[in-house]
């Protein structure tokens, strides 16, 4: 049986193409499927490329494939959110599917439908899980201006904030001062600003300061160093805050997906130590990145299909994104 499964992002969308024994027969790559960064057309026209390239690249038709599966962002935030992303996607797609919101295919990729919580932190921030009685959580997700503590766009804030009263003589001096701008071709802090009071740079955008801030941290910068620490803890509040929500104790899993797992040791260390502080019995799972959680759309277009994959297969498709993934971001195809 075959298998199409989607997850898409803010910045990228990930198509795949497998069968019931875990491989990966077509993969495809588009930019993003949030229509509120992209608007209706460009996040239909993505969703479109990244289709077709996964099923040219494994020879199969629309004919061929028992089922897909869709995991693209704003799906379930708000009904009209739904709708709107389902209207598109349907026009793309000449049969049936599941759709669900991204952060659904990284609680399959890592949890693999067992009692957990998996947390996503990217752009923004959220967490999704689920418990042995199928009851479901969302916590966080609520916009990189009023929420999405511990991500990209958190650590860019944190970061600013920090590098902008080090400039005024406010606090210490920080290498965030020089590298902030410099990560994104300005000269100086001033720049950022006026950027983003002026509206010529949305604040999604942001999130691309924040590997300056663990280049910074590598190179010794407490004021760095601190801010990947809070965004670990605050990563881990919101797997603290489902695992309580679903009454999960012990012996649940939790798994980690998206790029700000990247920044570095210390917001790892903090992640996990915070969760493992207030339950030593988690297991944990990850992280994963890129295009990984396109794993969990494939178990769930198998298990809509009736077929329960086995969890070697779904690590044995996880494993060929991770060498795919990393051979491609050699080339500088991928970000």
């Amino acid at each position: 049986m075959l298998f199409l499964g989607v997850d898409g992002g803010a910045t990228k969308t990930v198509a795949a193409v497998a069968d019931e024994q875990g491989n990966l027969l077509g993969l495809g790559y588009s930019g993003s499927t949030s229509y509120h960064f992209v608007g209706v057309d460009e996040a239909k026209r993505n969703l479109e490329v990244v289709v077709k390239e996964a099923m040219k690249e494994a020879k199969v038709g629309w004919n061929d494939l028992d089922a897909i599966c869709y995991g693209l962002p704003s799906v379930d935030d708000t009904p009209m959110d739904t709708e709107i992303v389902r209207r598109f996607a349907s026009e793309v797609t000449p049969k049936p599917f599941i759709l669900v919101n991204d952060v659904v295919n990284a609680y399959y990729a890592t949890c693999r439908g067992k009692p957990g919580v998996t947390v996503v932190a990217g752009t923004g921030s959220i967490a999704y899980g689920v418990n042995a009685k199928g009851e479901r959580v969302r916590v966080g997700g609520w916009g990189q201006i009023l929420g999405d503590e511990g991500s990209a766009v958190y650590i860019a804030k944190r970061a600013f904030q920090e590098a902008s009263k080090a400039y005024d003589g406010r606090r210490r001096y920080t290498l965030l001062v020089e590298l902030l701008p410099k990560a994104i071709g300005l000269t100086n802090l001033y720049d950022i600003s006026f950027k983003i009071m002026s509206g010529r740079m949305m604040i999604s955008e942001l999130g691309k300061l924040a590997p300056a801030v663990s280049e910074a941290a590598c190179m010794g910068d407490k004021a760095a160093i601190k801010i990947l620490r809070e965004a670990g803890r605050e990563l881990a509040l919101l797997a603290t805050a489902g695992l309580k929500r679903l009454g999960l104790r012990s012996e649940a899993i939790v798994g980690a997906s998206g790029g700000v797992f990247r920044s570095g040791k210390w917001l790892w260390e903090a992640f996990t130590s915070t969760i493992r502080r207030r339950n030593s019995r988690i297991r944990l799972f990850g992280p994963i990145y890129g295009g990984q959680p396109v794993a969990g759309a494939i178990f769930l277009a198998a298990y809509r299909a009736g077929v329960k994959m086995r969890e070697r297969d779904i690590l044995k498709i996880l494993e060929i994104l991770r060498k795919k993934e990393e051979k491609i971001k050699g080339k500088g195809e991928v970000k």
